[in-house]
């Protein structure tokens, strides 16, 4: 059985090892490290989907007692400067296993400490950085910009090129996910040639596969394939299991574009052990969506809905507007097979209303196509047409091809 709670505790334990002494390390596990996991039961199903649903997620509760007693224990212990990198290291952990809020708190009370102190312009660089990604995470676009800017600022005043390119990666991040692929692109571009000949293979290869995204999103597979192997040998060559599980999923994205759904579902499960192997809960929750709508293409409608149902519970304890809309698109796609049309048209609405909430152009319009999809079943031409044409509008825009073609000859058949 799969327990996230087992990963945690191991990339915590790992933590401590970089700060604390075995002795220190016996003295707090003993106090604070205690606990067991319950399992969950689920359909009769293969193995390796029965142990994906049956996903045991633990409350934070636990998690966030220990951190704060850790933090407590810490101040006792270390140098100002070894308890700033522990409340960092924290922070990067509460961010892997999702905990969002956590990280969010860590980086303020990391701020808090540091910010009058010329000589930790690094850390608050760093710490601003973060934060931005946390608020990107959660749609709250305006606080992401303003952090990412003040990291930014602060990299600059240090000549800090490498920390330069990270917010610009990151800016083209947010970029991408409201749907502005053109900014998205600059913003990656201009990352990547800011550490143009430098070593820092791990940044180089979160840019490529932010090139790959938006290549696949436009329907260039072939390069957007090309991006994410180079990136994945980086990401091997570090052994960083993190973002060779974002790989795998975005590999598997493209495959699942081309129809090619043993291909993907092989990678989205590599993705998913990767993502369990690591503790990452927002990569799992990601993974769980596209296979819920794998199944839907292979018209496996109860394994899409136990995975959909699964990938609501993670998103919605990691706060995950973006995937929850996209979750809602799922089982609105699984109800209007089933010709539960209302329901159907709830989801795929709720979806909708999420979406231009959170200004996601691009998740906006493939909401669209769904809903087109959706009264064109029921012989409603005149909303089928409108939503149709809203979505079409968006795909010219970004040069989708495969989209335009699929979208106009529906709209041909009206």
């Amino acid at each position: 059985m799969f327990t996230l709670e087992q990963e945690k505790k191991l990339l915590l334990k790992d933590i401590l090892k970089n700060f604390f002494n075995n002795r220190e390390i016996s003295e707090f596990t003993k106090k604070y490290l205690q606990g067991s996991v319950k399992g969950t039961k689920s359909k009769q199903v293969s193995k390796k989907n029965k142990q994906q649903i049956d996903l045991n997620l633990q409350d934070n509760s636990r998690l966030r007692l220990e951190i704060d007693l850790l933090i407590t224990f810490a101040e006792n212990k270390l140098s100002e400067n070894k308890f700033l990198e522990l409340l960092l290291s924290l922070g990067q952990f509460a961010v892997t296993t999702g905990e969002f809020t956590l990280s969010i708190d860590l980086y303020g009370k990391l701020l808090n400490k540091t910010k009058t102190k010329n000589e930790y312009l690094n850390i608050n660089a760093h710490a601003y950085l973060s934060l931005g990604e946390m608020y990107s995470r959660q749609a709250h676009w305006a606080l992401s910009f303003n952090n990412i800017n003040k990291s930014k600022s602060l990299f600059e005043k240090q000549n800090d090129i490498t920390g330069i390119a990270k917010c610009e990666n990151m800016l083209g991040t947010i970029y991408g996910e409201i749907g502005n692929l053109k900014k998205a692109t600059q913003h990656f571009e201009k990352g990547l040639s800011l550490i143009d000949g430098k070593k820092d293979i791990a940044l180089i290869g979160k840019i490529e596969v932010n090139l790959g995204i938006v290549n696949n999103i436009q329907g260039n597979y072939d390069l957007a394939l090309s991006y994410y192997q180079r990136a994945l040998l980086n990401f091997q060559k570090l052994s960083d299991l993190k973002n060779i599980a974002l790989i795998n999923h975005n590999i598997g994205m493209t495959y699942l574009k081309l129809n090619k759904f043993t291909m993907a579902l092989s990678n989205f499960d590599q993705s998913i052990l990767n993502s369990l192997q690591v503790g990452s809960l927002p990569s799992l929750g990601i993974s769980y969506t596209s296979k819920a709508y794998l199944y839907t293409q292979q018209k496996d409608f109860s394994m899409a809905e136990a995975f959909a149902d699964k990938a609501m519970d993670i998103c919605f304890k990691t706060n995950d507007k973006l995937s929850i809309a996209e979750v809602y698109k799922v089982k609105g796609i699984i109800q209007r097979n089933k010709s539960n049309f209302e329901s159907a048209e709830n989801f795929l609405l709720t979806s909708l209303r999420i979406n231009k909430e959170l200004e996601n152009q691009l998740n906006y319009a493939e909401t669209c196509f769904e809903l087109g999809l959706l009264y064109e079943n029921t012989g409603n031409n005149y909303s089928s047409k409108s939503y149709f044409e809203k979505a079409i509008k968006y795909f010219k825009s970004i040069s989708a091809g495969p989209e335009i073609k699929i979208i106009s000859e529906h709209l041909n058949n009206l």
